[in-house]
């Protein structure tokens, strides 16, 4: 999967620190970001091919971050995973402008590595049929 750059949004360094090495190990390039507003600046500057993003940040939420992202048109159709303490009844959101993946924190890294395999399994089909 090499090629493929993601940014990792999460006020919580040590959740930042897992998802982004789950990452690099799947050969993936990853930009981390601290808040909202850190994210959407580097979404504005940087090619980005997959988003995860933490619900709960100072600043700007993921929601918020999420939505903004979706605005920006063909750029913005890009798989996006929200992680969240609050159980994903209590997100509420457009589908269009919402997430495409959830996961309930704290999780596993073993659940969170099998969702990203799933997310970048789909990346790869789908730059396979249109390539």
């Amino acid at each position: 999967m090499s090629g493929l750059r993601a940014l990792v949004c999460d006020d919580d360094t040590p959740f930042r620190t897992i998802v982004r090495e789950l990452l690099e190990q799947r050969g993936v390039e990853v930009i981390e970001a601290a808040d909202g507003h850190e994210a959407l600046a580097v979404f504005m500057k940087q090619a980005i091919d997959l988003v995860v993003t933490d619900f709960l940040m100072p600043k700007l939420d993921g929601m918020q971050v999420i939505r903004d992202i979706r605005m920006t048109g063909e750029r913005g159709r890009i798989p996006i995973v929200l992680m969240s303490a609050i159980s994903r009844g209590n997100i509420v959101g457009k589908e269009e402008l919402g997430p495409d993946y959830y996961m309930s924190k704290p999780f596993k890294p073993k659940k969170m590595a099998r969702l990203l395999d799933r997310i970048l399994d789909n990346i790869a089909q789908a730059s396979s049929k249109s390539g």
